[in-house]
């Protein structure tokens, strides 16, 4: 393996997806699947270090093989990879040189993924190979080709770095057993002798095979984890949030499935008004691909930094109330609070909301609630009549069906403190009446149409075709099930970017 190839490869396709394009070079490498396999484990679970556990990945068997599936849609560019860069060196047959040996043909079955418990994931994956070559023995010489079936089987392990912050890959058994391997020297008398050399070439093969995969799982692919950034820029609700990531613990493998657990959190120069997380405690849906955990606290960060004080605005008179509208006149008043009627008869109502901090959400079981204060000034001809402070709490459910996530609120409860008033004062009780009377016709209603019609994943439908998926709140986290496959669309990107690699590789060799 050309682990520098590989690394540079690895840089690049980061840069583009975080920051710019630049070319540079390509991996070259036997270990494809190995590496396809690999990506998969400590990718998804590549998440700045917090106190606990903010997000998991978690899947079983079922997710290994809808990964296998996928590498398999790639079959034949990945031939054409291992193809050009397999690389098997001379070998010295009891005086015998074999040289110039190269790939001419390759098949690849889907391969095996499978867990290990307690130790990582195995992969095993049959390989038919045609190998062409020269052989020379003193002043005799001439060609030869090689004709082998073998099997893989390699275990690999998954621990998590804590002092650099990434997941790093060891290398655990590898073996190799020969189906078939057949030596042609394109004479019947040279086959004879041949037959005597099919065992040291089995095992040089086996050694080359086995050297290979145990270097890159315990340097190469380390490297190329090295290189992953531990930030990443996004822009989420209102302005662009840093976030960084890394392992929380080591992954755990059971007998069923895998948990990858880790941390994330938004960037923040000033410190979280909230405790640190409390951890995620649950596993996938074995009837499912696979399955994300998400804390409370990694969703707060972020309603922190996007929806501080003054982010949420809302005014009425808007299109749904227009002026003229019952609730935008005093007289609609007149009964609940008769002194704003009695001192403003008639009058153009304007109320302006904001909230005075970040909306805080809590994932209880099957439940989810959040916590905003809010400040409401009702104004008329221009001027603040009434100033309000009140806390808003809602409750509410969250569904997922397909790509589209609805929900509802089911209760509001307002707390309502008159901060100042032009019209006397006002009883605190029938202030939390007229407060939670004008959110059930204005904001409640609006939240509840937009979850019950429901919306689209964003970019989603274009990614993947989920088939069926659940959305379960817990205590103090969320989780997202689901099963999908990847779009045409998506298989054609990536085939596309994989085709570069191979196009860069045939120029470089």
């Amino acid at each position: 393996i050309n682990a520098e190839y590989g690394k540079q490869w690895y840089q690049r396709r980061v840069r583009e997806a975080v920051v710019s394009t630049q070319s540079t070079g390509i991996p070259n490498t036997n270990t494809t699947m190995l590496r396809f396999t690999t990506l998969l484990l400590v990718l998804s679970g590549a998440t700045l270090a917090t106190d606990q556990e903010t997000f998991r990945l978690s899947f079983g068997q079922k997710g290994l093989d809808w990964f296998e599936t996928v590498v398999a849609t790639m079959e034949d560019i990945i031939k054409e990879i291992i193809m050009g860069g397999l690389v098997i060196t001379p070998m010295d047959l009891n005086g015998v040189e074999v040289t110039n040996l190269k790939m001419r043909d390759i098949e690849l079955p889907k391969p095996e993924l499978s867990i290990v418990p307690s130790k990582g994931y195995r992969l095993n994956s049959e390989l038919t190979m045609v190998i062409d070559g020269d052989w020379s023995f003193g002043f005799l010489g001439g060609d030869l080709t090689v004709n082998t079936k073998l099997n893989l089987d390699t275990v690999a392990g998954v621990d998590a770095d804590m002092k650099n912050g990434i997941f790093r890959t060891a290398a655990g058994s590898c073996d190799v057993d020969f189906i078939s391997l057949e030596i042609d020297m394109k004479n019947e008398f040279l086959n004879n002798i041949a037959k005597g050399m099919v065992e040291d070439v089995k095992e040089r093969i086996a050694g080359i095979v086995c050297k290979e995969v145990n270097t890159a799982l315990d340097t190469s692919f380390n490297d190329l984890f090295q290189a992953i950034p531990h930030e990443v820029k996004l822009h989420l609700l209102t302005r662009d949030i840093v976030f960084g990531f890394g392992p929380d613990s080591n992954p755990v493998f059971s007998s069923d499935h895998v948990d990858v657990p880790c941390r994330v959190q938004a960037q923040s120069k000033i410190p979280f008004p909230f405790g640190p997380p409390r951890g995620i405690s649950d596993s996938v849906d074995p009837e499912f691909i696979g399955c994300v955990l998400l804390s409370d606290h990694l969703v707060n960060s972020v309603s922190f930094l996007a929806l501080g004080k003054g982010a949420i605005k809302e005014n009425i008179p808007n299109k749904k109330f227009p002026i003229g509208s019952d609730l935008t006149n005093t007289a609609y008043f007149k009964k609940s609070l008769p002194q704003l009627y009695k001192a403003y008869p008639n009058k153009d109502v304007v109320y302006k909301i904001s909230n005075l901090r970040y909306p805080k959400l809590e994932f209880d079981s099957n439940l989810q609630k959040v916590d905003v204060p809010l400040r409401v000034l009702v104004q008329i001809d221009g001027a603040t009549v009434i100033n309000l402070k009140l806390s808003l709490k809602t409750r509410g459910h969250l569904n997922i069906a397909g790509n589209v996530i609805t929900g509802s609120c089911e209760e509001i409860k307002t707390k309502t403190v008159v901060v100042s008033s032009k019209i006397g004062d006002i009883d605190a009780d029938l202030a939390n009446d007229i407060m939670d009377d004008l959110f059930s016709k204005t904001i409640i209603p609006d939240v509840n149409a937009f979850f019950k019609k429901g919306f689209r994943l964003p970019c989603v439908d274009k990614i993947i075709d989920t088939k069926k998926a659940i959305a379960e709140t817990k205590d103090d986290f969320l989780r997202v099930c689901g099963d999908f496959e990847l779009t045409d669309y998506t298989l054609a990107v990536v085939r596309r970017e994989v085709e570069k690699i191979v196009d860069k590789f045939t120029l470089d060799y």
